[in-house]
């Protein structure tokens, strides 16, 4: 085999149970084939003896691994100490690195809860690839929620490094971790508002959806419980000031014209308005654009809605990220 991190390496003379006695490592895991760093064997036969098992590696066999010679027909499973438990295996010029954190709830230490913050994590993924980080294919398993296993996909070239590729997976398990505990420690939900009736809380439920796709939790008002002793301005306070943005489809008139003051206003939440091209709930709130940097209006054509939503999405987060730079940068009590 040589030590140049080769795959392309032919089975020892001895045959295929010498070849693995030769290399396998004492107490490798019973869910893979322990081998050594540079001796993963091209040999059909080896293939077979291993059969659907991934070839156990640590970090440091990876790093010493010429990874775009890897036969596509084997998968690697890193497992090692204060790294992700990840699977490894390349299609043409990719390398898919399948990580995988384990959550036990029994000795689960994190304030939220062990589901909760699996279901974060798997919707910090989506929106992490909607931002162009190559992550994507989140799910979830759970043992009645005992032991929760969330999985996601890094994708990267081939010809990547095995050094690099180990960095890689480090960062977006970390990338993955910090986004979700931020989903759930500065809510990442959305509001959504508008008329709630007939075809118009359908077209709510659209924007829901879509929002829902790019990695968000959404509220419609009329699907929330209501609290006694509480009025409808103030339960659409509740949701708005622990929501990250404000969405409001003005297409027609509805009670949001009378919450929107108290909402963009009075709450200064960052508010995003979407309204079909040519209509419009009222004029009263046309020239609040000029006055405030906060409000947003987005007109689309009703066969784009859901670009009109990307599109929505996208100025409330880079404006959310604007400003609280300039908190940072101005605010002597953030600065530090």
């Amino acid at each position: 085999g040589g030590g140049d991190g080769s795959f392309g390496v032919v089975a020892a003379e001895g045959g295929v149970e010498d070849a693995l006695a030769e290399v396998e490592r004492e107490g490798a895991h019973e869910r893979g084939v322990g081998v050594a760093p540079t001796y993963i064997i091209q040999n059909p036969a080896l293939s077979e003896e291993a059969g659907d098992e991934p070839f156990q590696f640590t970090v440091a066999d990876l790093s010493g691994s010429d990874l775009s010679t890897l036969p596509e027909d084997i998968t690697l499973w890193v497992m090692d100490n204060e790294f992700p438990d990840t699977l490894i295996s390349r299609d043409n010029d990719r390398l898919a690195c399948e990580i995988t954190e384990h959550i036990y709830s029994k000795f689960w230490w994190h304030k939220f809860s062990a589901r909760a913050f699996a279901d974060a994590m798997e919707r910090a993924v989506i929106r992490l690839k909607h931002e162009g980080h190559p992550l994507d294919v989140p799910t979830i398993d759970s043992d009645n929620d005992i032991h929760i296993w969330v999985r996601w996909h890094l994708v990267l070239p081939a010809a990547t490094s095995g050094t690099k590729t180990a960095d890689s997976i480090r960062a977006a398990f970390d990338l993955v971790w910090h986004r979700a505990d931020s989903i759930l420690e500065n809510s990442d939900s959305v509001l959504i508002l508008g008329k709630d009736q007939g075809p118009a809380l359908d077209r709510l439920k659209q924007i829901g959806e879509r929002l829902q796709e790019r990695g968000y939790f959404t509220y419609i008002i009329k699907g929330q419980p209501d609290r006694s002793g509480e009025g409808v301005v103030q339960k659409v306070l509740r949701y708005a000031l622990s929501s990250k943005f404000v969405v409001i489809e003005n297409t027609e008139p509805s009670g949001h014209l009378y919450e929107l003051p108290h909402v963009t206003k009075l709450a200064e939440c960052v508010t995003v308005i979407l309204q079909e091209e040519g209509k419009g709930a009222t004029w009263m709130f046309e020239d609040a654009y000029a006055k405030h940097a906060h409000w947003h209006k987005v007109t689309y054509d009703p066969t784009k809605l859901p670009e009109a939503v990307d599109g929505a999405a996208a100025w409330a987060e880079e404006f959310v990220k604007g400003y609280t730079q300039y908190q940072i940068d101005h605010l002597p009590w953030l600065s530090t």
